[in-house]
């Protein structure tokens, strides 16, 4: 029997004892067991090339204190569709979704010469889906992306074993995204170097971003 089985097994001996001993104390229990399944569980940590984008929607929250919550959900519900599917068609994997914003990584599974310009398009796209549901919903809303192209480690996250990126290549993209104009994608001189030559850039002025000794180059 493995340690996966034996605790599977705890887990059912303690649901046995809720007569007995209450709920209560079986819950408590029953949390710290899963934690430890959950943990064995996790994908395991690896270390790959990844491009990373995170994008914030911008504008969406004076106007949403004045909506009902259930058409304020609709609403961002259906952005986040037409931005969503711009991210997969160009091969990227969703991270995770923040309030407005939303995270995603190329280079997971596969990793591809291509990704930083997968991404790039993906952002492109996602410029334009927003542009068009704004117009759509007359709202005044728009869009901050940042990409960076870095090392990270990709793997199970927390006692619940969530899978995501960590590293100094995320907070960069995040960082990123932060400084970026509404409106614009603000790419880091690692991605340019990858691309160079496909889209037209514009040159920015170095960045200094929290964490990093020296400005950031970025276009």
């Amino acid at each position: 029997m493995d340690e996966r089985q034996r605790i599977e097994q705890a887990i059912a001996a303690q649901e046995s004892l809720r007569a007995t001993v209450g709920d209560e104390v079986v819950d408590e229990t029953i949390s710290m067991l899963r934690e430890k399944l959950a943990a064995l569980e996790a994908p395991e940590q690896q270390r790959k090339l990844v491009t990373i984008l995170f994008a914030d929607v911008a504008g969406f929250t004076p106007v949403s204190e004045t909506m009902d919550p259930e058409v304020v959900a609709d609403t961002m519900n259906a952005l986040w569709q037409r931005v969503d599917a711009a991210i997969v068609a160009q091969g990227g994997t969703i991270d995770k979704h923040m309030g407005d914003g939303v995270m995603a990584l190329w280079g997971v599974d596969e990793a591809r010469e291509d990704d930083p310009e997968r991404a790039i398009r993906a952002a492109l796209e996602m410029q334009a889906e927003l542009a068009t549901f704004r117009e759509a919903q007359a709202l005044p809303l728009a869009m901050r992306v940042g990409i960076h192209t870095g090392p990270a480690l990709l793997g199970g996250v927390g006692t619940a074993g969530e899978f995501s990126a960590m590293g100094d290549a995320v907070n960069l993209a995040s960082r990123l995204e932060g400084a970026a104009p509404t409106g614009a994608v603000l790419i880091s001189h690692d991605t340019y170097r990858h691309v160079r030559g496909i889209f037209d850039v514009q040159v920015q002025a170095p960045v200094a971003l929290k964490g990093k000794a020296q400005p950031v180059r970025t276009y």
